[in-house]
């Protein structure tokens, strides 16, 4: 099992077009006035209250993903601005300049460039005003209550430096597949930052998957060059379009 850090913040990922929009839960980097409340709905509704206050938001990210008994650790920087614009990049293990895989939501399709193919994936963003809670997960902030049973996990690490796990289960009416999954967010109390995301799936055949992401550097409401989100296609790449489907 990873051990959750508190260096950073950490979020989650799903596989395909859902691991794309790293975003507008991480939003919550705003500043709340310093509360100290007991129960998860009180923790939670700061966190959202907290998301209101942002106009964009990035960080640096290692995400550790566990399958089975495989593990894999992949790092990079994001980029996201409201309501649903998000540049992420992949970068090589040894040389951070390098990218080798960019994502980019431009609020209208989603586009992820791998240059070692020299191919583009190019899909549609069916609903461009949703906002989410974790990246691709498909739960609007505005949703959570109604479609997730929420409780407070105690950590004797994470509790004494003021950090409050919320750990979100689906409730039956969002349930589609036997799969058995979970969501956990970390959130720091004072300025409501989400410092943890994780999930964990189990699959009908007992398998296991579980992702951490941490992030580092956190930055928001910085200047941001206007064209940061437009996705240019490199010349001669083979593109994918998926948009129709």
């Amino acid at each position: 099992m990873i051990r959750p850090t508190y260096s950073g913040t950490v979020l989650g990922k799903f596989s395909g077009f859902r691991n794309w929009i790293l975003a507008a839960m991480i939003l919550s980097v705003l500043c709340a006035n310093p509360v100290h409340p007991q129960g998860v709905h009180e923790i939670f509704q700061n966190f959202k209250t907290a998301y209101e206050k942002s106009e964009n938001f990035s960080a640096n990210f290692e995400e550790t993903t566990l399958f089975a008994d495989k593990k894999s650790v992949a790092r990079g920087r994001f980029i996201f601005r409201k309501p649903n614009l998000l540049r992420k990049e992949y970068v090589d293990r040894k040389d951070a300049s390098k990218v080798v895989q960019l994502t980019v939501l431009d609020g209208e399709y989603g586009w992820t460039y791998t240059p070692i193919l020299n191919q583009v994936n190019k899909m549609k963003w069916n609903n461009p005003e949703r906002r989410e809670l974790l990246p691709g997960i498909g739960a609007s902030l505005e949703d959570v209550q109604n479609n997730y049973d929420m409780a407070l996990i105690p950590d004797e690490f994470a509790n004494p430096k003021g950090v409050h796990q919320i750990e979100l289960q689906p409730k039956r009416h969002m349930v589609s597949t036997n799969a058995k999954e979970s969501l956990q967010i970390w959130v720091k109390s004072g300025e409501w930052l989400p410092v943890q995301f994780g999930y964990k799936t189990e699959f009908e055949d007992g398998t296991r998957q579980s992702v951490i992401v941490t992030l580092t550097q956190i930055e928001r409401d910085k200047t941001l060059a206007p064209d940061l989100f437009r996705f240019v296609v490199p010349k001669d790449a083979e593109v994918i379009d998926l948009s129709e489907n």
